[in-house]
C-alpha cells in the first residue's frame, strides 16, 4: 500500500493552526496575559510555545547540524528547556509573537512535505 505522503498530515496541522490563529488573534494584548489550564501558563506562553517548537521542529528538517546543537543545549536542562523557551518568547509583545509563529508556521508547513521519505 503506498503512502499518501506527509500532505495530509501537514494540511490538518496548518488547519489546527489556523484555528488556533483565529481565536488569539482578535485578543486584546491584556488577555495573552490570562492563564490557562497549564499551570504557570499565559495565553502568551502557549503560543510561545508552539512557536518555539515550531522554530525547532523547522531547524530540525533544513539544519541537521543546528538542530544537534539545540538537542546538546536542551541535555543541559532536560526538566526546565521547554518551560524556559516559552517564557523566554511568552515576553514578546502579543502581536509580535503572533507575526513570529504565523511566519515560523508558515516556514514549516512548506518544508515538511519536502522531508526525504524515510527521514527521521
Amino acid at each position: 500500500m503506498a503512502s499518501a505522503g506527509p500532505g495530509p498530515i501537514v494540511a490538518d496541522l496548518r488547519a489546527e493552526s489556523d484555528d488556533l490563529d483565529a481565536l488569539v488573534a482578535s485578543l486584546p494584548a491584556q488577555r495573552w496575559a490570562e492563564s490557562t489550564p497549564a499551570p504557570g501558563w499565559t495565553v502568551a506562553h502557549q503560543i510561545g510555545h508552539l512557536l518555539w517548537s515550531d522554530q525547532l521542529s523547522l531547524t530540525s528538517v533544513t539544519d541537521e547540524a543546528a538542530f544537534a546543537v539545540e538537542l546538546q543545549a536542551a541535555e543541559a536542562n532536560p526538566t526546565g528547556f521547554v518551560d524556559a523557551a516559552a517564557e523566554k518568547l511568552a515576553a514578546m509583545p502579543p502581536a509580535e509573537l503572533l507575526a513570529e509563529w504565523r511566519a515560523t508556521r508558515g516556514k514549516l508547513h512548506e518544508a515538511l512535505p519536502r522531508v526525504a521519505d524515510g527521514r527521521k
